[in-house]
């Protein structure tokens, strides 16, 4: 099979892990309003089931991408399905909230060796001139689950409950599995993106370091935000976290075979790229935790009619996304990942508007139009970002380094979408923990938007000024 054949094939398989990713990223969140009331917890331990998740992605990403350079990106790639696949099917099976919350995590450690891979992969098989095509279609499939998640993941939460939509990753799992133990070639994939496959070398200090600091970090940070006040217990563990990441730096920068080359972020455009990843996928996760909540709590509607208003989300970055990406190849990252961020205030602006109304009832009508086009322009602000930056990010390191620097990448996004759901459940955690005012609930979720709007143009500040192309360093 010629190289030029063997991309495209390559690449579907990587569009099953994305697939899988986005589906169950819109669905779970569709879902915790039943799972809150199913189990009967406060919204602060229901929104676990999503933290969780993107806490163990995070912390497992550095491994994830370390472990492919050592064992080979088939291995771990088809690796991560099968614990994915096994994992979804335990969460359907739970019993209860601290259950599903624990295979969650194992959910996550799965889809860490499947997000580890799956830019580079794609970025192994195609050539740079094609990279912003590659990633761009990525993007495109994402989307995509992120539509089936609203629409097919919302029919079944309404008509079988939400145990469902962790059953609906089996067969695709499967059938991932399959290909890619067909189809993946580990010596077509290892030939471009990794130089040192002779190092077999595994830096577990850095890995209790990285282990430590980040989920110790990240949950105190969301313990926080249920916390009525700051105990000495949290303060510990908050402390404990901050530490093992200085230490973990420490450690990195004497390992000749680190976990993670903490020397990347010496390169600017690589730093400004996986943080304003994270603040994009902050902003992002604070909305998509809020609205289902918005639509099934104050305008009563089912599942299935809350992912129809979410749908608009899914068409925007489905649509501006596979153009962004070409754009890119074209004309560079600098004002496509710009005007995505500014794109996005203006949705939020939007958004807000809604919660602007002193009218004593909700009119439901202009509600959902404005939240619908407010949705829509916030997809396309993502698939104005998502694609030029994830190019401009990794095309900016060593091509040996793409493992780790897509790792590096994957976590910042993680632990942005895991602040972001923490915030917004935060914000939003009093006003849904007692008798829901419609009108209350609009004030809360208003000073949500407004502090996210905020952080969309400081995003778009940072984008700005970046450098106007990037440069793949041999």
């Amino acid at each position: 099979m010629s190289n030029d054949i063997y991309k495209w094939w390559a690449l579907a398989v990587v569009q099953l892990s994305i697939l899988l990713v986005g589906v169950d990223s819109t669905i779970t969140n569709l879902a915790l309003p039943d799972i809150t009331k199913s189990f009967e917890v406060n919204v602060t331990t229901s929104e676990w089931v999503i933290s969780i998740f993107f806490i163990a992605v995070a912390l497992a990403l550095p491994a994830a991408g370390r472990f492919s350079d050592i064992f080979g990106r088939r291995s771990v790639f088809v690796s991560g399905f099968a614990l994915f696949t096994v994992a979804s099917a335990l969460c359907g099976l739970a019993p209860n909230i601290y259950v599903l919350i624990f295979m969650r995590a194992i959910q996550g450690f799965g889809g860490a060796a499947l997000l580890a891979n799956s830019n580079v992969i794609s970025l192994a098989v195609f050539p740079l001139k094609q990279h912003g095509l590659a990633l761009g279609i990525n993007g495109t499939v994402y989307s995509i689950g992120y539509a089936l998640g609203f629409t097919l993941g919302g029919q079944l939460i309404h008509s079988f409950g939400w145990r469902s939509i962790f059953y609906l990753n089996v067969p695709t799992g499967l059938l991932a599995i399959c290909l890619g133990l067909f189809i993946l070639d580990e010596s077509l994939l290892q030939a471009q993106a990794n130089n040192n496959s002779h190092n077999f070398s595994f830096d577990i200090q850095g890995f209790i370091f990285s282990a430590i600091g980040i989920g110790g970090t990240m949950a105190a940070v969301v313990m926080l935000t249920s916390a009525k006040s700051f105990s000495y217990p949290l303060l510990s563990l908050l402390i404990l976290g901050i530490i093992s990441l200085f230490l973990f730096v420490f450690v990195e920068l004497r390992n000749k075979s680190p976990l993670l080359d903490v020397k990347l972020f010496k390169i600017i455009e690589f730093s400004r790229g996986a943080l304003t990843r994270l603040l994009n996928n902050a902003i992002v996760a604070s909305c998509t935790f809020a609205i289902p909540f918005f639509t099934q709590t104050v305008l009563k509607f089912t599942a299935f009619q809350s992912g129809l208003i979410m749908l608009p989300y899914a068409l925007g970055l489905a649509i501006v996304g596979p153009i962004s990406g070409r754009l890119s190849d074209r004309y560079g990252p600098r004002w496509l990942t710009t005007l995505g961020f500014i794109s996005g205030g203006v949705s939020l602006i939007w958004l807000n508007s809604i919660g602007g109304s002193t009218h004593s009832s909700v009119h439901v009508s202009p509600m959902i139009f404005k939240t619908i086009i407010a949705m829509f322009l916030l997809g396309s602000a993502s698939g104005l970002f998502v694609s030029p930056n994830n190019s401009a990010s990794l095309d900016a390191v060593p091509l040996n380094r793409t493992g780790t620097a897509s790792g590096v990448i994957w976590s910042v996004s993680f632990i942005g979408s895991a602040f972001g759901t923490a915030y917004g459940a935060a914000i939003l955690h009093n006003v849904l923990s007692g008798d829901v005012s419609s009108m209350n609930y609009l004030r809360v979720q208003s000073f949500l938007f407004q502090t996210l709007i905020i952080l969309s143009f400081v995003g778009a500040f940072l984008c700005y000024t970046r450098s106007k192309s990037s440069k793949k360093l041999a």
